[in-house]
Protein backbone atom coordinates (compact mmCIF):
# COMPACT_ATOMS: atom_id res chain seq x y z
CA UNK A 1 0.00 0.00 0.00
CA UNK A 2 1.34 3.90 -0.68
CA UNK A 3 0.51 6.50 1.22
CA UNK A 4 -0.77 9.86 -0.09
CA UNK A 5 -0.78 13.46 2.02
CA UNK A 6 -4.24 13.85 1.96
CA UNK A 7 -4.53 10.42 4.61
CA UNK A 8 -5.85 8.59 1.97
CA UNK A 9 -4.04 5.03 1.14
CA UNK A 10 -3.33 3.87 -2.37
CA UNK A 11 -4.44 0.12 -1.77
CA UNK A 12 -4.98 -3.36 -3.63
CA UNK A 13 -8.52 -4.54 -3.42
CA UNK A 14 -7.80 -7.39 -1.04
CA UNK A 15 -7.04 -4.06 1.99
CA UNK A 16 -10.66 -3.22 1.54
CA UNK A 17 -12.01 -6.69 2.56
CA UNK A 18 -10.67 -6.80 5.63
CA UNK A 19 -13.57 -8.47 8.38
CA UNK A 20 -15.92 -6.90 9.59
CA UNK A 21 -18.93 -7.17 12.17
CA UNK A 22 -21.95 -5.68 13.90
CA UNK A 23 -21.51 -6.84 17.74
CA UNK A 24 -22.96 -5.64 20.73
CA UNK A 25 -21.64 -2.71 22.62
CA UNK A 26 -20.47 -4.51 25.97
CA UNK A 27 -20.83 -1.51 27.97
CA UNK A 28 -24.41 -0.15 29.68
CA UNK A 29 -25.43 2.64 26.86
CA UNK A 30 -28.18 4.55 25.04
CA UNK A 31 -30.01 3.04 22.46
CA UNK A 32 -27.40 4.74 19.65
CA UNK A 33 -24.78 3.55 20.55
CA UNK A 34 -26.53 -0.46 21.46
CA UNK A 35 -23.87 -1.72 18.72
CA UNK A 36 -20.54 -1.95 17.60
CA UNK A 37 -19.10 -1.97 14.12
CA UNK A 38 -15.47 -4.28 14.46
CA UNK A 39 -13.06 -4.83 11.82
CA UNK A 40 -10.02 -7.25 12.44
CA UNK A 41 -6.56 -5.71 10.85
CA UNK A 42 -3.42 -7.87 10.57
CA UNK A 43 -5.12 -9.99 12.79
CA UNK A 44 -5.79 -7.46 15.35
CA UNK A 45 -9.10 -6.35 16.25
CA UNK A 46 -10.36 -2.85 15.11
CA UNK A 47 -12.71 -0.92 16.46
CA UNK A 48 -14.91 1.51 13.92
CA UNK A 49 -18.12 2.86 15.34
CA UNK A 50 -20.49 2.54 17.76
CA UNK A 51 -24.08 2.67 16.33
CA UNK A 52 -27.80 2.19 16.84
CA UNK A 53 -29.33 -1.62 16.02
CA UNK A 54 -31.04 0.52 12.92
CA UNK A 55 -27.01 0.01 11.35
CA UNK A 56 -27.27 -2.12 8.09
CA UNK A 57 -23.81 -3.37 7.49
CA UNK A 58 -22.70 -4.18 3.89
CA UNK A 59 -19.12 -5.13 3.50
CA UNK A 60 -16.91 -3.92 0.73
CA UNK A 61 -16.38 -7.55 -0.83
CA UNK A 62 -20.05 -7.39 -1.66
CA UNK A 63 -19.57 -4.50 -3.88
CA UNK A 64 -16.00 -3.87 -5.01
CA UNK A 65 -15.56 -6.94 -6.70
CA UNK A 66 -18.90 -7.85 -7.74
CA UNK A 67 -18.59 -4.32 -9.95
CA UNK A 68 -15.68 -5.72 -11.18
CA UNK A 69 -17.64 -8.82 -12.33
CA UNK A 70 -20.10 -6.71 -14.03
CA UNK A 71 -17.69 -3.97 -16.04
CA UNK A 72 -16.09 -7.66 -17.33
CA UNK A 73 -18.99 -9.42 -17.91
CA UNK A 74 -19.74 -5.93 -20.06
CA UNK A 75 -16.40 -6.83 -21.66
CA UNK A 76 -15.49 -3.60 -20.70
CA UNK A 77 -11.64 -3.15 -20.80
CA UNK A 78 -10.52 -0.83 -17.42
CA UNK A 79 -7.86 0.24 -15.17
CA UNK A 80 -8.66 0.59 -11.39
CA UNK A 81 -7.08 2.34 -8.66
CA UNK A 82 -8.11 1.40 -5.01
CA UNK A 83 -7.65 3.81 -1.51
CA UNK A 84 -9.06 4.29 1.45
CA UNK A 85 -9.08 6.65 4.40
CA UNK A 86 -8.38 4.97 8.02
CA UNK A 87 -9.57 1.94 7.02
CA UNK A 88 -13.05 3.21 6.88
CA UNK A 89 -13.82 5.44 4.07
CA UNK A 90 -13.45 3.28 1.08
CA UNK A 91 -13.05 4.53 -2.86
CA UNK A 92 -12.74 3.11 -6.63
CA UNK A 93 -12.02 4.61 -9.66
CA UNK A 94 -12.39 2.43 -12.37
CA UNK A 95 -10.96 3.92 -15.43
CA UNK A 96 -12.65 2.71 -18.83
CA UNK A 97 -9.60 2.72 -20.79
CA UNK A 98 -11.51 0.73 -24.07
CA UNK A 99 -10.96 2.71 -27.04
CA UNK A 100 -14.71 2.64 -27.80
CA UNK A 101 -16.12 4.57 -25.48
CA UNK A 102 -13.21 7.03 -25.70
CA UNK A 103 -13.13 10.65 -27.22
CA UNK A 104 -10.75 12.71 -28.88
CA UNK A 105 -11.14 17.02 -28.21
CA UNK A 106 -11.51 18.66 -31.58
CA UNK A 107 -8.17 19.74 -33.62
CA UNK A 108 -6.50 17.73 -30.56
CA UNK A 109 -5.08 15.15 -29.17
CA UNK A 110 -6.88 15.11 -25.90
CA UNK A 111 -8.34 12.25 -25.34
CA UNK A 112 -10.78 11.95 -22.55
CA UNK A 113 -12.28 8.60 -21.34
CA UNK A 114 -15.21 7.29 -19.29
CA UNK A 115 -14.54 6.66 -15.49
CA UNK A 116 -16.72 5.50 -13.08
CA UNK A 117 -16.04 6.46 -9.04
CA UNK A 118 -17.71 4.69 -6.30
CA UNK A 119 -17.29 5.38 -2.82
CA UNK A 120 -18.34 3.37 0.38
CA UNK A 121 -17.80 3.73 3.98
CA UNK A 122 -18.20 1.81 7.41
CA UNK A 123 -18.64 5.00 9.48
CA UNK A 124 -21.21 6.55 7.56
CA UNK A 125 -19.03 9.96 6.82
CA UNK A 126 -18.93 9.03 3.20
CA UNK A 127 -22.32 8.24 1.36
CA UNK A 128 -22.46 5.08 -0.92
CA UNK A 129 -22.59 6.39 -4.57
CA UNK A 130 -21.64 5.18 -7.81
CA UNK A 131 -20.94 8.18 -10.11
CA UNK A 132 -20.10 7.90 -14.01
CA UNK A 133 -17.65 10.86 -15.51
CA UNK A 134 -14.80 10.97 -17.36
CA UNK A 135 -10.97 11.43 -17.23
CA UNK A 136 -8.36 13.08 -19.46
CA UNK A 137 -5.52 10.70 -20.68
CA UNK A 138 -2.72 12.75 -19.93
CA UNK A 139 -3.97 13.26 -16.62
CA UNK A 140 -6.07 10.60 -14.63
CA UNK A 141 -7.86 13.00 -12.43
CA UNK A 142 -11.77 12.55 -12.66
CA UNK A 143 -13.89 15.16 -14.87
CA UNK A 144 -17.63 15.48 -13.23
CA UNK A 145 -20.18 15.90 -16.15
CA UNK A 146 -22.51 18.31 -16.85
CA UNK A 147 -25.40 18.09 -14.01
CA UNK A 148 -28.44 18.16 -17.17
CA UNK A 149 -26.98 15.16 -18.61
CA UNK A 150 -26.07 13.35 -15.12
CA UNK A 151 -30.00 13.09 -14.41
CA UNK A 152 -30.97 13.41 -18.05
CA UNK A 153 -29.07 9.50 -18.29
CA UNK A 154 -29.11 8.54 -14.09
CA UNK A 155 -25.37 8.81 -14.06
CA UNK A 156 -25.42 8.08 -10.24
CA UNK A 157 -26.88 5.82 -8.24
CA UNK A 158 -27.21 6.24 -4.37
CA UNK A 159 -27.57 3.11 -1.89
CA UNK A 160 -27.95 3.76 2.30
CA UNK A 161 -29.60 0.75 3.19
CA UNK A 162 -28.74 -3.19 2.57
CA UNK A 163 -31.09 -3.87 -0.11
CA UNK A 164 -30.60 -0.57 -2.06
CA UNK A 165 -26.71 -0.92 -2.33
CA UNK A 166 -27.05 -4.69 -3.65
CA UNK A 167 -29.70 -3.54 -5.73
CA UNK A 168 -27.70 -0.65 -7.29
CA UNK A 169 -25.25 -3.22 -8.52
CA UNK A 170 -28.28 -4.19 -10.85
CA UNK A 171 -28.57 -0.93 -11.65
CA UNK A 172 -24.88 -0.56 -12.78
CA UNK A 173 -25.40 -3.39 -14.66
CA UNK A 174 -28.10 -1.95 -16.70
CA UNK A 175 -26.45 1.42 -17.01
CA UNK A 176 -23.82 -0.28 -18.65
CA UNK A 177 -25.97 -2.01 -21.03
CA UNK A 178 -27.96 1.35 -21.98
CA UNK A 179 -24.05 3.24 -21.95
CA UNK A 180 -22.25 0.10 -24.40
CA UNK A 181 -26.10 0.36 -26.54
CA UNK A 182 -25.86 4.40 -26.87
CA UNK A 183 -21.94 5.27 -25.87
CA UNK A 184 -22.18 7.81 -29.00
CA UNK A 185 -25.65 9.56 -27.77
CA UNK A 186 -24.42 9.71 -24.46
CA UNK A 187 -20.80 10.73 -24.96
CA UNK A 188 -22.03 13.69 -27.43
CA UNK A 189 -24.28 15.14 -25.04
CA UNK A 190 -22.04 15.19 -22.51
CA UNK A 191 -18.45 16.14 -24.58
CA UNK A 192 -20.99 19.02 -25.68
CA UNK A 193 -20.53 20.92 -23.25
CA UNK A 194 -16.87 20.34 -22.90
CA UNK A 195 -16.24 21.55 -26.60
CA UNK A 196 -18.31 24.56 -25.33
CA UNK A 197 -15.70 25.16 -22.95
CA UNK A 198 -13.20 24.44 -25.77
CA UNK A 199 -14.47 26.48 -27.69
CA UNK A 200 -13.95 29.37 -25.58
CA UNK A 201 -10.49 30.98 -25.91
CA UNK A 202 -8.95 32.92 -22.86
CA UNK A 203 -7.26 35.85 -23.73
CA UNK A 204 -6.34 36.74 -20.38
CA UNK A 205 -5.59 33.12 -18.61
CA UNK A 206 -4.96 35.12 -14.79
CA UNK A 207 -8.19 36.98 -14.50
CA UNK A 208 -9.98 34.24 -15.48
CA UNK A 209 -8.36 31.59 -13.28
CA UNK A 210 -9.02 34.67 -10.74
CA UNK A 211 -12.70 35.09 -11.21
CA UNK A 212 -13.28 31.16 -11.65
CA UNK A 213 -11.55 30.97 -7.65
CA UNK A 214 -13.65 33.96 -6.53
CA UNK A 215 -16.75 33.12 -7.50
CA UNK A 216 -16.86 29.59 -6.59
CA UNK A 217 -14.83 30.69 -3.29
CA UNK A 218 -11.84 28.80 -3.46
CA UNK A 219 -9.37 30.14 -1.11
CA UNK A 220 -6.28 31.88 -2.84
CA UNK A 221 -3.04 31.57 -1.22
CA UNK A 222 -0.95 34.48 -2.04
CA UNK A 223 2.16 34.84 0.32
CA UNK A 224 6.53 34.20 -0.46
CA UNK A 225 5.70 30.79 -0.89
CA UNK A 226 2.51 30.13 -2.90
CA UNK A 227 0.43 31.96 -5.00
CA UNK A 228 -2.96 29.94 -5.81
CA UNK A 229 -3.92 31.62 -8.93
CA UNK A 230 0.23 31.23 -10.53
CA UNK A 231 0.11 27.79 -9.55
CA UNK A 232 -2.77 26.85 -11.52
CA UNK A 233 -2.10 29.04 -14.79
CA UNK A 234 1.50 27.71 -14.68
CA UNK A 235 -0.49 24.37 -15.21
CA UNK A 236 -2.39 25.44 -17.93
CA UNK A 237 0.11 27.38 -19.52
CA UNK A 238 2.48 24.04 -19.44
CA UNK A 239 -0.35 22.21 -21.34
CA UNK A 240 -1.09 24.67 -24.07
CA UNK A 241 2.70 24.63 -24.90
CA UNK A 242 2.53 20.77 -25.14
CA UNK A 243 3.18 19.73 -28.61
CA UNK A 244 2.07 16.71 -28.10
CA UNK A 245 -1.54 18.18 -26.93
CA UNK A 246 -1.92 19.77 -29.94
CA UNK A 247 -3.33 23.36 -28.61
CA UNK A 248 -0.65 25.56 -30.15
CA UNK A 249 -0.25 27.88 -27.54
CA UNK A 250 -3.34 29.31 -27.54
CA UNK A 251 -5.43 28.91 -23.90
CA UNK A 252 -9.33 28.16 -23.45
CA UNK A 253 -11.89 27.78 -20.99
CA UNK A 254 -11.44 23.60 -21.23
CA UNK A 255 -7.79 23.94 -20.45
CA UNK A 256 -8.84 26.51 -17.32
CA UNK A 257 -11.37 24.00 -16.44
CA UNK A 258 -9.19 21.15 -16.36
CA UNK A 259 -6.02 23.43 -14.93
CA UNK A 260 -8.29 24.32 -11.53
CA UNK A 261 -9.57 20.87 -11.63
CA UNK A 262 -5.72 19.70 -11.06
CA UNK A 263 -5.14 21.51 -8.64
CA UNK A 264 -8.18 20.61 -6.78
CA UNK A 265 -7.06 17.00 -6.54
CA UNK A 266 -3.60 18.00 -5.99
CA UNK A 267 -3.04 15.80 -3.13
CA UNK A 268 0.53 17.63 -1.89
CA UNK A 269 -1.81 21.07 -1.68
CA UNK A 270 -5.39 19.39 -0.82
CA UNK A 271 -6.22 17.84 1.92
CA UNK A 272 -9.90 17.54 1.12
CA UNK A 273 -11.94 13.99 0.70
CA UNK A 274 -13.14 13.01 -2.98
CA UNK A 275 -16.90 13.17 -2.39
CA UNK A 276 -15.90 17.07 -1.69
CA UNK A 277 -13.68 17.44 -4.26
CA UNK A 278 -16.02 16.44 -7.29
CA UNK A 279 -18.28 18.51 -5.46
CA UNK A 280 -16.24 21.90 -5.89
CA UNK A 281 -15.38 20.47 -9.39
CA UNK A 282 -18.82 20.12 -10.04
CA UNK A 283 -19.75 23.45 -9.41
CA UNK A 284 -16.75 24.73 -11.33
CA UNK A 285 -17.85 22.89 -14.43
CA UNK A 286 -21.50 24.66 -14.26
CA UNK A 287 -20.27 27.96 -13.68
CA UNK A 288 -17.86 28.19 -16.14
CA UNK A 289 -20.23 26.71 -18.88
CA UNK A 290 -22.96 29.40 -18.09
CA UNK A 291 -20.64 32.55 -17.60
CA UNK A 292 -18.20 33.14 -20.38
CA UNK A 293 -14.68 34.66 -19.98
Amino acid sequence: MTKVKKGQTICKIDDLNYPVEVIDNPFNCNEEFAKWVMGKLNNKKFFIQACSKRYELVENKLIFPNIETILKQHNVEFNVQYSHTQNVRFYANYMITDKRYGYTMKGTSDTIQPMLRVQHSYNGLTKYRIIFGYFRVVCSNGLTIPVKEMEKYNLVIIGKHTVSILRSLQQLDSLLTVFSNKAKQITSAIVDKYEMLGGRMVANVHDRVTEVLHQNKIGIIDNQYFNTVENIVDRIIAETNDNTLGYNGKANDWLVFNGINQYINDDSLNISAPEKRMETDSKILEYMLANIA
